[in-house]
């Protein structure tokens, strides 16, 4: 991870993104439904360390760290290892196959 002065590359794999604050300081992640994607995670780039370390110690425990649907890295390389890695994580947010459903049409 980076220091304390450096960035992060972060990954997010939520629809619409996520508004992570700490201390004053905030910003709004790209997400999957960002035009420029890495294996389905919208990427944001230079995102400042002691903002992500303070977001990711208050939300450790957060499923949507530990299971990688947001992820913190330090370059670009480490960010398309990282989302290839994840790739078929789920959100719990995925559009339904529309083929799969059980549901019948009502028939009155």
């Amino acid at each position: 991870m980076a220091t304390k002065s450096g960035n992060y590359v972060i990954g997010c794999k939520l629809p619409t993104g996520l508004t992570i604050t700490h201390e004053g300081q905030s910003i709004t992640l790209a997400g999957s439904n960002d035009s420029l994607l890495i294996n389905g995670f919208g990427i944001t780039r230079d995102v400042p360390a002691d903002l992500w370390d303070g977001f990711a110690k208050t939300f450790a425990e957060q499923l949507l760290i530990k299971n990688g649907i947001v992820f913190a890295v330090n370059d670009d390389k480490s960010a398309q290892d990282a989302s290839e890695e994840r790739k078929d994580q789920k959100t719990g947010l995925e559009q339904l196959d529309p083929n799969r459903q059980q549901t019948q049409p009502d028939k009155d």
